[in-house]
């Protein structure tokens, strides 16, 4: 580690030097932020050009509509009305959802000016030539004319009438005011002729009428300015966007600007910065995450979406990161929480969620790139993103091809054969992808949203106990809609995947297991969600959710398919400005369960500081068994020449009906942003986990057994048999698990940005004296100690430079394997790990106004030879060539 630990501090010290030396954008959030929080104040002390000025500077680092918004209301506020109209007609061109709020109050300060200019009236002047001359009337200037103070009340009427069709209090004010204005136009002087001032009365009269304001002022006639646009911001933590200050669990935020810098093609890697996440890298595109502990092959414990839709593969219990349709270009933010997530959003969620959400429509931008490099890696992406009045849409497209890490099984093998299907048994993945995006703002309160994608590529991946090498391919495709109110959204989604695996490498004379599988998945979901005021604010969210799972695959018999339904509730309540409580509640219905599960969730927030937060929180969490684990009944090869076992579900075997997987976890955690140059983060957790559901022993046939059924199950094509069968069970060990984490995040100078992270996670077995069998009691499949710190350094002249570093304590993994020892059957054998680390980094540099992108990424780059899991590939180093050009 000494050497390793040379080399960062060479790396941190260079640039560090050259970020000093220069002024860069690192962070460019936190360099916005800065100048917009600076311009604010400034607007605050009624210096609005130096206010301006600073949030014009915000908005060129990173464009935000809300910044065109407040340096509108800026001018307004300080009468500088031909200033606000430019900056609040940019800001609807970005179509936002308060269209026709604003576009009303444009209406309101072109009606302001008129009354204005109508009290300034034209004072008598002096007799120059005649008494006549002296005596001329003076003339009023122009008010609004009748006609466009009606036009102003049917606008009034108009709104008022799309406010009772939508219950909206914010149109109803509006209409409100629009009505006022009109009266007091009607109030105002006429443009009729005046008689001449006579007295001093009347002369005192006039002063008064042109120092009087009008009645309404429009620059409170829309919302407030906001506080900090580039305020960090999660959705998933509450299903509502949020500070991480207040979210009830403990969050990471991966950017838009992490993602480029880092130049990582494969979405897990991206998460690997994140503390307490475990990735388990086995293939180039084959990753499993865990969370906290209890990571394996086809992961299951951690739900991944997509734009809150669950990519989860219900048959399997995993996320293939293959089938997703979206490249890292494509994606906005990645929000990872830790921490069981069943209360909001059920099954599966076991140990926390990871939700990928995709840049929205209609920003205004085309961009192509592509890369190469070796293990025949070549990768192609382009995306263009527009908008047309109320529409807003994008378009994606993708191809990426790569080879293994190694062949566990060479090509000169004569004793093993690949299967015809595949040409190149060396390749990882083949293949490209698509996606699109729509979003129809119907009125400002009502928009609907549909995005679909498909993709065809192969995958190499680890599956399940024997299992170590499955290669797939097919089409994968999806398609999501959503209608959005300001009470709640109706979500529904559809997946289909229709494939064909096998095993990559089989003997001469084996089983090549070869299966066709197809599944859809149709889940709807209706929530109900709204803020109001009783004794203190609450935040509500209640909704149900319906999941429909059909699969028809070899490996299973015959077709199957589960109707699942849910209902959730949860209530954020604001207490006081230093203290809130969430509450969380769901019940699920599984059609194989004898009972409703439920999961609560609570949570109680403290706040030292406005900008710091102790979190408490305790919940549970499940997961439920699989179709592969319920139907399974296939002929599974062994080792053993002549030899198979007979692998069914606990619904067909000869095991009892299982049990869903259970968690119950504390957590406490503290985590402070006072500084603008430093974000710190720490956690301790407890965890107690239970009902894990494994591959249970080999329960061998007797003689008798090999009478009708079971002598059918004789492979001509093997020429083997059957000498048991094999089904899964709920493990009895108790798990208790304790650890922590601490994380920072330093912006030291502007241009440098590092982080830096460490967990720890420690695992305790009980086994009950009474449990007999097959099971894991003893191993240390999370690494006790994870490091994770990088930097990155973004110069004003084009240079980009990423770093990250990552270490893993040693493992020890209990995986099944055959053994014909003691009678034969299966046996756990014990796989030692030793502790590694991966140096990933990017350097890149922007040409023509940051238009061009050339970079070389480097993953591994020391070529640390190591395995992630003991029948993953050896990871090697992997460079890449990439050009982007963005429009």
């Amino acid at each position: 580690m000494g050497d390793v630990g040379a080399r960062v501090f060479s790396f941190t010290v260079v640039a560090t030097v050259l970020a000093i030396s220069s002024v860069a954008h690192a962070d460019v959030r936190t360099d916005a932020r800065g100048h917009f929080r600076r311009g604010m104040a400034l607007i605050a002390e009624g210096r609005v050009d130096e206010g301006v000025a600073e949030l014009q500077e915000a908005y060129e680092i990173l464009p935000h509509p809300n910044v065109l918004y407040n340096i509108a209301r800026a001018y307004a506020e300080s009468s500088r009305y031909e200033e606000a109209r430019e900056y609040f007609e940019r800001y609807l061109e970005t179509d936002p959802p308060d269209r026709i709020e604003v576009q009303q109050f444009l209406v309101a300060i072109g009606d302001r000016e008129a009354a204005i200019a109508a009290r300034q009236t034209v004072a008598p002047t002096a007799p120059t030539t005649s008494p006549s001359e002296s005596e001329a009337p003076t003339r009023a200037s122009p008010a609004a004319s009748e006609e466009e103070i009606q036009a102003l009340e049917e606008s009034a009427a108009d709104i008022a009438a799309l406010a009772e069709a939508t219950q909206s209090e914010a149109l109803r004010h509006r209409a409100e005011q629009l009505r006022a204005l009109a009266i007091d136009l009607r109030g105002a002087p006429s443009t009729s002729v005046a008689e001449p001032a006579e007295s001093e009365e009347s002369d005192e009269a006039i002063a008064s009428t042109d120092a009087e304001p009008v009645a309404i002022d429009p620059a409170l006639a829309i919302r407030e300015a906001e506080a900090d646009v580039y305020e960090e911001s999660v959705v998933s933590a509450a299903r509502f966007a949020q500070s991480p200050l207040d979210a009830p669990a403990s969050t990471t935020i991966i950017s838009r600007q992490d993602i480029r810098l880092s130049g990582l093609l494969s979405l897990p890697e991206l998460l690997r910065r994140a503390a307490g996440v475990d990735i388990m890298t086995t293939t180039p595109v084959d990753s499993n995450i865990g969370i906290r502990g209890f990571n394996q092959r086809l992961s299951n414990r951690v739900l991944v979406l997509v734009d809150g839709r669950s990519t989860y593969i219900d048959t399997l219990g995993a996320t293939q990161w293959m089938t997703l349709p979206i490249g890292p270009s494509d994606i906005e933010r990645i929000e990872i929480i830790r921490g069981p997530a069943s209360a909001l959003y059920g099954a599966n969620s076991f140990s926390g969620i990871v939700n990928i959400l995709t840049r929205p429509p209609g920003e205004p931008t085309t961009e192509a790139m592509v890369g190469g490099g070796n293990g025949n890696t070549l990768w192609g992406h382009a995306q263009t993103s527009g908008r047309i009045e109320r529409l807003a849409y994008r378009v994606a497209a993708g191809y990426l091809s790569t080879q293994r890490f190694t062949r566990e099984i060479g090509a000169d093998r004569v004793d093993y054969f690949s299967p015809d299907d595949y040409s190149d048994p060396a390749s990882a993945t083949q293949g490209g992808y698509a996606s699109a995006s729509l979003r129809y703002r119907i009125i400002p309160e009502l928009q609907v949203s549909l995005q679909g994608g498909i993709l065809d590529r192969q995958q190499n991946f680890q599956g399940t106990g024997p299992f170590r090498d499955f290669i797939s391919r097919g089409p994968v495709g999806h398609v999501l809609g959503s209608i959005e109110t300001p009470y709640g959204s109706i979500r529904a989604f559809y997946t289909h995947i229709d494939a064909q695996a096998q095993l990559g490498s089989v003997p001469r004379g084996g089983d090549p297991v070869r299966g066709d599988f197809v599944s859809g998945t149709f889940d709807v979901e209706a929530e109900f969600a709204q803020e109001f005021d009783l004794l203190v604010h609450h935040n509500l969210h209640v909704g149900g959710s319906y999941r429909r799972k059909t699969v028809a695959w070899d490996y299973l018999g015959q077709p199957y398919e589960q109707n699942h339904y849910a209902l959730f509730i949860q209530d954020a309540m604001r207490i006081t400005e230093w203290l809130s409580l969430v509450g969380s509640f769901r019940t699920d219905f599984h059609p194989l369960l004898p009972e409703p599960v439920y999961s609560p969730r609570g949570a109680i927030l403290l706040h030292p500081s406005q900008r710091s937060t102790i979190r408490a929180s305790v919940g549970t969490a499940f997961r439920t068994p699989t179709f592969l684990e319920s139907y399974l009944d296939l002929l599974s090869p062994t080792p053993i020449p002549g030899v198979n076992v007979i692998a069914q579900g606990s619904e067909i075997g000869r095991g009892s009906t299982l049990q869903p997987e259970s968690i119950l976890s504390a957590e406490l955690g503290y985590r402070n942003e006072d500084l603008e140059f430093l974000d710190f983060e720490i956690n301790v957790y407890y965890n107690r986990v239970s009902n894990l559901i494994s591959l249970a022993q080999v329960q061998p046939f007797r003689l008798s057994d090999y009478s009708g059924e079971q002598r059918e199950r004789y492979s001509r094509g093997t020429g083997s048999y059957p000498v048991g069968t094999i089904t899964f069970q709920n493990e009895p060990p108790i798990f208790d698990v304790v650890g922590g984490e601490a994380m920072t995040r330093i912006y030291p100078v502007t241009g440098l940005d590092i982080y830096a992270n460490y967990a720890i996670n420690q695992t305790f077995t009980t086994v009950p004296p009474s449990a007999t069998g097959v099971f894991r009691s003893d191993e240390a499949r999370t690494s006790t100690h994870h490091v994770n710190a990088g930097i990155q350094y973004r110069s004003e002249f084009g240079l980009d430079i990423s770093v990250d570093f990552h270490f893993a304590s040693e493992q020890r993994w209990l995986e099944q394997i055959f053994t014909t020892e003691d009678g034969g059957g299966v046996a756990y054998g014990e796989f030692d790990l030793p502790a590694y680390y991966m140096i990933n980094a990017r350097i890149g540099y922007r040409l023509f106004d940051d238009h061009l992108d050339i970079g070389v990424v480097g993953y591994n780059i020391t070529d640390n030879r190591h395995r992630q899991h003991p029948f993953g590939q050896e990871l090697s180093a992997r460079f890449m060539l990439t050009v982007a050009y963005r429009m």
